[in-house]
């Protein structure tokens, strides 16, 4: 019950170049880089109208990674994807549900005064993100702390070299118009044309079932699910409060990325592409991590460790990927995929809420 997409499953078998080029037959995988770049916003380079994911790695797929590629300050013609081009391709992709947090402060009225440090810790985050990207890690002091949502001094000297060196003179704390306007031209610089498009769709509204989950012991990424999960997201950061430890989402609602198109049932019916599903770490201690390395030892664990995970293993709504017969440790989910009908439902309707292909 893995959870990877298609497209990683295929890096992490090795050369990735000898699925990935110009007149390959694997069109599973090929499906899936379309699905991908459709996302980072490449539709007109894919001919999106006239081909949508057909599978067929031709032209139009070719000037689409070229298109990437050279957005990405990546040498090559989009006729072949390398390990190292499919890594950027997905860590782009990885990054967008913070990218559209920031599309969606740039498009808020800002004349009421925007203050990175009253922000969410998913909007901190985001900035740390984008800037962490830009350049300035070693200011984040990114090594150690990641982007953690937290709003301390690194934050605030980082955002000040920031815009200083686009010439804005800034507190390191109030986006004004000018900042986020810069901000939004760099995340532009990573994508294709219309990846906005897909923004407003990925961030929660009352006409979809999307939300973005905060929670006191939720940490890391955004954690996107369905309204639906929330009450099961409710209990784990329940569990985590009494353990004393945090969780760190590493994934959570995932894109369908390996449909023709239209919404279509998934090679794999994970609970990520229905919500109802998050992949983490857990934090123990002082800022300790319990990473797959280590929770693969459970019950051989750290104490606050071991009752976190005892406590979603015991608790009969929930399901921990350590258990499967072919162990997920970080995952944490809520059976729905044990009734299909149910699964298709919450899978269709996310899907169809967040998508703008046909």
């Amino acid at each position: 019950m893995a959870c990877s997409n298609i497209m990683e499953a295929a890096l992490h078998k090795g050369d990735i170049g000898k699925v990935l080029f110009k007149g390959s037959p694997h069109k599973e995988t090929i499906t899936d880089l379309q699905r991908v770049l459709f996302e980072l916003g490449f539709q007109k380079e894919l001919n999106w109208d006239q081909y949508q994911a057909d599978g067929d790695y031709g032209t139009a797929t070719t000037q689409a990674v070229a298109a990437f590629a050279k957005r990405n300050n990546h040498q090559s013609n989009g006729a072949k994807v390398s390990n190292a081009l499919a890594k950027l391709i997905l860590q782009r992709h990885d990054f967008l549900p913070d990218m559209y947090v920031l599309w969606s402060i740039h498009t808020s009225d800002l004349r009421t005064r925007k203050y990175i440090s009253k922000g969410t810790r998913m909007s901190i985050r985001a900035v740390q993100v984008l800037l962490n990207e830009l350049g300035y890690g070693g200011l984040l002091n990114f090594p150690k702390y990641g982007a953690d949502g937290l709003y301390g001094e690194s934050t605030r000297n980082a955002m000040i070299a920031y815009a200083r060196d686009h010439g804005i003179e800034s507190d390191g704390d109030w986006l004004t118009r000018p900042l986020i306007n810069i901000m939004l031209e760099d995340i532009n610089s990573f994508y294709g044309g219309r990846w906005s498009d897909l923004a407003e769709k990925n961030l929660p509204s009352k006409k979809s079932p999307l939300i973005l989950f905060e929670a006191s012991r939720f940490r890391g990424k955004p954690c996107r699910a369905d309204v639906k999960f929330a009450p099961m997201l409710e209990q784990i950061n329940a569990y985590a409060a009494t353990a004393n430890v945090f969780v760190h989402v590493t994934s959570s609602f995932r894109t369908t990325t390996n449909v023709a198109g239209a919404i279509v049932k998934p090679a794999i019916f994970s609970n990520h592409l229905a919500g109802h599903a998050i992949d983490m770490n857990v934090i123990y201690g002082n800022n300790q991590w319990a990473n797959s390395k280590v929770l693969a030892n459970y019950p051989d664990v750290p104490e606050p460790v071991r009752l976190f995970i005892k406590s979603i293993i015991d608790d009969p709504r929930l399901r921990w990927g350590g258990t499967f017969t072919v162990k997920d440790v970080v995952h944490i989910d809520d059976h729905l995929n044990k009734d299909r009908s149910k699964w298709e439902a919450r899978y269709k309707a996310m899907q169809l809420a967040v998508q703008l292909g046909k």
